[in-house]
């Protein structure tokens, strides 16, 4: 025997006694004593059940059967306005698709199936669940209907967003952080509507490291803070303001009626910091440098629109600071070039890109030329040649100098044992950087280099700047040491541009001061370089020590050092810094008695 439920308004829907006796009914039936016992387990399991989750017996059409009180108490709806019901109805628009669906898939492949609905109650508010479709499966056979189980995930969800708002937040000014402006960014880059055009304002503090370091990071911290505050001033519905990092804030103006209005924001944000900012009874004075781009105009991806608004402010920065700038194409900023020439010199250190040329040295008394000093050259495809001065500081501050160093080392070492071995018994002198000189491994790395290239250490000349010496000095006297015990010459290049000191002369192994070409340039007529060098090569020939000097052009230079008993010389006088495979031509076709006279 089977009982009818109410399904729609005109048909019905058999279930079995067992079904209808057990889930249905409020208590259990007794009359019949068989398996009482289990009939007792199974109606208490399902009263656990309705008490921990909200249950409703669907059909395949997706009316209502059967709704438990939970389920009646979630939706504030009594159990007759719900049997009979099509439980589409009583989700969020947005939801009722996938719900159909569930269902359908439940049915026909008669497996369970979960999803994420959102179910409206009485009221219209919203009760987040995650639902789970089980199909009523009975000897193999369909009947027809869904058990549908709902895990009430509204105050979760309700907890996450709050998280989610917490983790958005900067804590120390309290305005959206990085994280936040990008999803809200990539939100209106992927919105379809026509107006979705908006500006982005990326501005930086001048001068806040000054501060920071001067009166310490509470009072930094205070600073950005007050001026959080007053951008905050600036807030509308069209615009939201959200600290980027450090001393960094960002802008996000969504649909301006023109570029005038971004100008006009980016004049009030200026005049902004027209006025001290009081902290800690302080006023303090900073400006702000602002970079503007705007989507889809110059950008339409994340990525490029914040670029660019960055490239737009450190193009201000450059500039003099306190002023903003669009996002044109044709800026470039030395930020920009920094980062390029990093990715090309990266790339140079790992193919070993580089040339080396050499510049001889002249012994002035012998008039011959006795050593070459091997010069780094730089020329890439895509930035063509660049100066030593750009790109070794480069290198060094981001630790390619190492490889680069290396290379080097090993290279003018195997050129100078190719001249030794035809008859040319020439000094190669080779620049060496302060970070590669530190390093534990610097004196075994030389030793290396000259066992594998074969050439004399007395032919090797390690020219090493003064500030060299100003740094772990016990240490740096341990590698001198070392070196000199190998029979390897040290020379101090630029000698008188750095930190001077005679107590390093007296205490270092030093065989020779190089002269830099700053006192030369202007010997013959500047009295004071004039007394420099000569007192230079006074006090190395007093202790003992060589003097070279760079950068001679003339031959009255010449006998400038000449007549203060120079050791030896080098400059264009004699020869520009030549490709090796012209060197031993050049020297032999070119006698320095003929050229110095």
């Amino acid at each position: 025997m089977k009982k009818n439920m109410k399904q729609g308004k005109n048909e019905s829907f058999p279930i079995p006694n067992w079904l209808s006796g057990l889930w249905l009914a409020e208590s259990v039936d007794h009359s019949d004593e068989t398996n009482h016992i289990y009939k007792d387990f199974l109606f208490t399991l399902k009263q656990v059940i309705e008490q921990t989750a909200l249950l409703l017996l669907v059909d395949r059409q997706g009316y209502i059967i059967y709704a438990s009180k939970e389920f009646c108490k979630a939706v504030n709806r009594k159990p007759e306005e719900l049997t009979g019901g099509d439980y589409l109805s009583l989700q969020h628009d947005s939801m009722k698709e996938p719900v159909r669906n569930g269902l359908e898939t439940a049915a026909e492949q008669r497996r369970k199936t979960s999803l994420e609905t959102t179910l409206l109650t009485k009221e219209g508010k919203p009760v987040i669940t995650q639902t789970y479709v089980i199909p009523l499966i009975n000897g193999g056979s369909y009947l027809n209907a869904n058990l549908v189980v709902h895990q009430d995930m509204t105050r979760l969800r309700q907890a996450e967003k709050v998280m989610k708002e917490i983790v958005s937040m900067d804590n120390l000014t309290a305005l959206p952080n990085r994280d936040k402006f990008e999803r809200d960014m990539k939100m209106l880059i992927d919105q379809p509507q026509m107006d979705s055009t908006f500006a982005v304002l990326f501005i930086d503090l001048d001068r806040f490291k000054y501060y920071n370091d001067t009166l310490g990071h509470f009072t930094g911290d205070k600073l950005i803070q007050v001026i959080a505050q007053s951008l905050v001033n600036l807030r509308n519905q069209q615009l939201e303001i959200y600290r980027y990092g450090g001393d960094e804030f960002t802008l996000i103006f969504r649909a301006p009626e023109s570029r005038r209005e971004v100008q006009q924001l980016a004049e009030d944000i200026l005049r902004i910091f027209k006025h001290p900012f009081v902290v800690s009874e302080k006023e303090l004075f900073i400006t702000a440098s602002v970079g503007i781009s705007v989507f889809p105009e110059t950008g339409k991806s994340y990525n490029d629109i914040v670029s660019q608004a960055e490239m737009a402010m450190h193009y201000v920065k450059e500039r003099g600071k306190d002023n903003f700038q669009f996002y044109q194409r044709y800026i470039r900023t030395e930020h920009d070039d920094k980062l390029l020439m990093e990715k090309r010199l990266r790339l140079a250190a790992e193919r070993n890109d580089f040339q080396l040329y050499y510049q001889p040295q002249i012994d002035l008394r012998e008039k011959k030329v006795i050593g070459m000093e091997a010069l780094l050259r730089w020329n890439d495809k895509e930035l063509g040649t660049i100066s030593p001065t750009k790109f070794i500081p480069l290198a060094e501050e981001t630790g390619l100098i190492i490889a680069i160093g290396d290379w080097v080392l090993e290279e003018a070492c195997a050129q100078a044992k190719a001249w030794f071995d035809q008859g040319h018994r020439l000094r190669i002198g080779i620049n060496i950087s302060p970070i590669q000189f530190q390093r534990p491994d610097f004196v075994n790395k030389v030793k290396h280099i000259l066992e594998k290239t074969g050439l004399p250490a007395s032919l090797l000349d390690l020219e090493i700047t003064e500030n060299v010496l100003l740094y772990n000095r016990e240490e740096c006297f341990k590698t001198l040491e070392r070196l000199k015990q190998c029979g390897i010459t040290i020379s101090i290049d630029d000698f008188g541009t750095g930190y001077s000191s005679l107590s390093y002369l007296r205490r270092f192994p030093i065989d020779t001061l190089k002269i830099d070409q700053s006192f030369i340039r202007e010997v013959l007529e500047n009295s004071n370089d004039q007394a420099i060098v000569t007192s230079i090569i006074q006090l190395a020939h007093n202790m003992n020590l060589r003097v070279i000097a760079e950068g001679v052009e003339t031959t009255a230079m010449v006998l400038f050092l000449n007549d203060r008993d120079c050791d030896e010389m080098q400059g264009y006088l004699y020869s520009k810094p030549l490709p090796a495979e012209v060197v031993t031509t050049f020297i032999q076709q070119t006698n320095p008695e003929e050229v110095l006279i």
